[in-house]
């Protein structure tokens, strides 16, 4: 039996490098991340940035790599979204010495994203 799929928008399962700072925080601190899937309504992405926690507020920017027909130079795209989750990634295939901790974070946007110029 099938479950009804509940979420508005369809997930597109795409990797893309991702940057984030929080809004509002006292510093600048930039944290690094791939998406594991986007979709017009928010992302879910990795990182090892443990800070993210829900409600917080954060400024994304997705490096798009040049696509030909669509975006030939590659460019970036830009939003501000809501964190809805953010939760310890346990990976049994992974060895612990070799790799650090990751986190998997849930956004939600709060505006369409836009291509930075």
């Amino acid at each position: 039996m099938r479950r009804s799929e509940k979420r508005k928008y369809k997930r597109l399962p795409i990797k893309l490098d991702l940057l984030c700072r929080k809004v509002g925080s006292a510093g600048d601190k930039l944290y690094t991340g791939c998406t594991v899937n986007v979709s017009p309504g928010g992302l879910y992405f990795e990182t090892a940035a443990d800070t993210l926690k829900p409600d917080n507020l954060v400024e994304i920017k997705l490096s798009i790599p040049p696509t030909v027909g669509l975006l030939e130079f590659g460019g970036r795209i830009s939003a501000h979204a809501r964190v809805l989750r953010a939760n310890s990634i346990c990976d049994s295939h992974t060895d612990s010495n070799l790799s650090p901790d990751r986190y998997g974070v849930a956004l939600e946007f709060c505006r369409p994203p836009k291509l930075c110029t």
